[in-house]
């Protein structure tokens, strides 16, 4: 698989943490060119500071908002104008919001709707407006949106994100019906996985357990999200698009 990743390029938003910045650190020592965005500037300058050289030479960083339109296609754009191309992008920006798992949909407040449905929906809808548009991306080219879960299921205490997720996932489902000819748009539903954000959500809220245990009795790992991303950006999934792949334990079995 190394071979067919030289000299191909690819957008991973929400490189800074967790499963993006293990799809990246993946990508990279297949031999891949990367642009790399995130909000969180400290984050991100950290992860560029820790590549090697050669490695830090195929990479190109920046801060964006993917809620912010015109950010996100200025961004594309730059990728492309530096590199030539783009074969694929990696989309792994999102939140579970502020009171993920503890907020009933009748304590949740309009401004944390706004919030979560801007990053987790209106952030996809700017990717791809422009990523997807006729010429733009490489022919063959795969993005690759996260998702979970809860794409499928709903999650108590939890109704907004599960409703961004659901969205989220039409959204892909629809793209890749309109793109298959020229580029394929996948989606992955991790379920519990060990990254930031979940060990954030576990000192927040007290017995934070979204699904009971699941067949495969533990949390996944960052780079075990990374390994199906991969495989969905690289040409051995050359026939996959519009799916729903779940790596989540058994927990939507």
């Amino acid at each position: 698989m190394v071979s067919q990743f030289i000299n191909k390029v690819y957008l991973v938003t929400g490189a800074a943490s967790g499963m993006g910045l293990a799809t990246a650190e993946t990508l990279l020592k297949l031999g891949a060119r990367l642009a790399l965005c995130d909000i969180n500037e400290s984050s991100l300058e950290k992860v560029v500071d820790e590549l090697d050289s050669e490695q830090r030479s195929r990479t190109f960083a920046q801060v964006v908002d993917v809620t912010d339109q015109d950010a996100v296609r200025n961004f594309l754009e730059k990728t492309k104008l530096r590199f030539g191309k783009l074969d694929g992008v990696a989309n792994f920006a999102g939140t579970g919001g502020h009171g993920l798992g503890s907020e009933p949909i009748w304590e949740t407040c309009a401004e944390e709707y706004e919030f979560i449905l801007n990053l987790n929906v209106k952030g996809l809808f700017n990717i791809l407006t422009k990523a997807l548009s006729p010429g733009f991306l490489a022919q063959g080219a795969s993005v690759v949106h996260i998702g979970s879960m809860f794409s499928l299921q709903g999650f108590k205490n939890g109704a907004v994100f599960a409703a961004s997720k659901h969205a989220a996932l039409g959204m892909v489902r629809s793209a890749a019906k309109e793109t298959g000819e020229r580029v394929r748009v996948n989606c992955i539903l991790p379920g519990v996985i060990d990254t930031p954000m979940h060990r954030a959500n576990l000192a927040r809220v007290k017995d934070f357990t979204p699904t009971p245990t699941t067949p495969i009795p533990r949390s996944g790992s960052a780079q075990e999200v990374a390994e199906v991303t991969v495989f969905l950006l690289s040409d051995e999934s050359s026939f996959v698009t519009g799916v729903a792949w779940s790596v989540d334990g058994g927990a939507n079995a």
